[in-house]
């Protein structure tokens, strides 16, 4: 990403962790990669999932908003708040990007429930980090199956893990959807699989188990 970066680019985003895949970029390589941008271009850190990260080397990318002039970081209700059909979030920003930041925007883009509706979970705060603990269990519990199938699953930071199966990414969707299971294929490249209750998760499990090239 880098070494894509010219005299005409303005705005990057980093996905930390990364949608589709969980995995996360740790501090020491987000600091080498802030530190080499040219001030002139923007960085976005989009941490729409950042309540699910327990490792501790990934960064609250809030810290570098007060010591980086051309760096912002998105979050949003739609994740762990479970306010996804409401379509709310926020930016944290130096004034100066958040002064220009307001003059693109989209005016009332958010109605008045999803930000009442924001406010109420910003006050259940210990529900909402509880079942954040109970989802990171769930998703150490079907990545560790998962891997014992044989399948190969990254590192995940994310409500989700990953499958990298290439070709086989959407017979593997369409074996699932036999079974009433939903999962997020991209084809020729993998499977991403969000983590539900326990119960889900053994039915996904059981029909992971049951997939092979041969049966798509």
């Amino acid at each position: 990403m880098l070494a894509a970066i010219t005299d005409r680019t303005r705005v990057v985003f980093v996905c930390n962790p990364n949608n589709p895949t969980g995995t996360a970029v740790r501090r020491a390589e987000l600091e080498r990669f802030l530190a080499a941008v040219p001030e002139h271009v923007l960085v976005v850190l989009d941490e729409a999932y950042k309540e699910f990260v327990t490792d501790p080397e990934v960064p609250d990318g809030v810290e570098y908003t007060r010591t980086r002039p051309n760096v912002m970081v998105l979050r949003t209700f739609s994740k762990a708040y479970g306010l996804a059909g409401l379509r709310v979030g926020y930016a944290v920003a130096p004034e100066a990007i958040a002064d220009a930041l307001r003059q693109v925007y989209v005016a009332f883009s958010v109605n008045m429930l999803a930000q009442v509706a924001a406010l109420a979970s910003l006050d259940a705060a210990d529900e909402l980090l509880e079942r954040c603990k109970e989802i990171v269990a769930e998703r150490g519990r079907v990545r560790d199956e998962l891997i014992a199938a044989g399948y190969q699953v990254p590192e995940t930071q994310a409500n989700f893990v990953w499958l990298p199966l290439g070709d086989q990414a959407v017979p593997f969707a369409e074996h699932a959807l036999d079974r009433k299971l939903v999962v997020r294929p991209f084809a020729g490249d993998g499977v991403r699989v969000t983590i539900g209750t326990r119960e889900e998760n053994d039915l996904f499990l059981a029909a992971a188990r049951e997939f092979s090239p041969r049966t798509a």
